[in-house]
């Protein structure tokens, strides 16, 4: 008595493989875009994209009634994406759904909105961390109502074709939805691990500030590109916390660690966005600061070296007063490697605790 469901059923896992392809681009796009909305409407754009190229190619059902695997990927894209990407997915594919016309169109375009609104309301009740294949296959069971769409069309018309495709859409909403979603759900989580990896090995991880190696490598990408273009500048700040061996000696290493990591913390809330800081070895910070000028680093590090000069520094049953020295330099057409760069912000800062300590002084070259 089913046989009549078997055609409509075989076109529509015929179309899931549209859905395996959008799940392989899927992985790219969260590897390459950080930022929830810009990621979530690339997400729109590419399962909205997906769900249109799936309408072009339809199962027809009735005389302009068309059923593919739209529903999938609307299911998924918030899910997956977010509300930007599930505003833009359901955009799109209202507005193709239009331009297809046919007698179905104003049930398909209901559909559609149902559809979101399912995709929606499932992200805002299971949070992205929670979803588990229970879940999943919570949204695949539920994502089939919107065939009740259908019977905005006349009741005669709408219920034989209810009544064919009520339970294909079912088994490839089941089906589909939890499939591809666990590959999904793996290539998120995939995804993650690797960014926390590498996020690891670029981090120093007593203070959080990026380490030598990734300092090492943007200072001499920055550097070939202010040599290769001539015209733009940028400076380099070297701190050090003076006299931090007696700090080490007289309170402990565990205290030590605990002053370096809030002196971090002050050059952090300092800095622009667009500076890189580095533990750049013991108790020594580098600040990378693209397109600063040397008046504009001597500031930064003034400001810097004020702050610490202010804070008393909590330890154990006590507080210390600690200050910091720091050497600027900045780049010149004259300088031919980061390297040089470097020793010279080292000789501007061992000569300001030649005459002192808790200074600033501006290397030579820079000055």
């Amino acid at each position: 008595m089913y046989a009549e469901y078997f055609p409509v059923f075989a076109d529509l896992v015929h179309r899931l493989g549209l859905v395996a392809l959008v799940s392989m681009a899927y992985g790219s796009i969260i590897r390459a875009f950080n930022l929830p909305w810009t990621r979530g409407l690339m997400v729109g754009f590419l399962f909205g994209g997906a769900a249109i190229i799936s309408m072009l190619d339809p199962v027809i059902v009735d005389e302009g009634i068309i059923v593919d695997a739209r529903s999938i990927l609307l299911a998924l894209s918030a899910p997956f994406g977010g509300v930007a990407a599930v505003l833009v997915s359901t955009a799109l594919t209202i507005l193709s759904r239009i331009l297809i016309g046919g007698a179905g169109v104003h049930a398909g375009v209901v559909g559609i909105v149902i559809i979101g609104l399912i995709s929606l309301i499932f992200t805002l009740v299971y949070r992205p961390q929670t979803y588990s294949w229970k879940h999943f296959l919570i949204l695949g069971l539920t994502v089939p109502l919107y065939t009740l769409s259908v019977f905005i069309l006349p009741f005669e018309q709408a219920l034989p074709i209810f009544q064919r495709i009520a339970l294909p859409m079912l088994t490839l909403s089941v089906a589909g939805i939890f499939l591809i979603s666990m590959f999904l759900h793996r290539e998120r989580l995939r995804v993650d691990r690797v960014k926390t990896l590498e996020v690891d090995a670029h981090t120093d991880p007593l203070t959080n500030l990026a380490n030598r190696r990734l300092f090492d490598r943007v200072a001499r990408r920055t550097f070939r590109k202010a040599a290769s273009t001539g015209g733009d500048v940028f400076s380099l700040v070297m701190i050090d916390i003076d006299s931090f061996k007696s700090i080490n000696d007289h309170w402990g290493h565990s205290n030590g660690d605990l002053v370096l990591v809030e002196i971090s913390t002050i050059i952090r809330s300092l800095v622009r966005k667009s500076d890189l800081v580095a533990r750049y070895g013991g108790e020594e910070i580098a600040i990378l600061m693209p397109s600063a000028t040397a008046v504009e680093a001597m500031a930064m590090a003034e400001a810097i070296r004020r702050r610490v000069n202010e804070t008393f520094f909590d330890l154990g049953r006590t507080q210390a007063h600690v200050t910091v020295s720091a050497g600027v330099a900045t780049f010149t057409a004259q300088h031919q490697s980061m390297t040089e760069l470097i020793e010279e912000a080292d000789v501007a800062l061992y000569r300001a605790k030649r005459l002192g300590r808790n200074r600033i002084e501006l290397a030579a070259m820079a000055a």
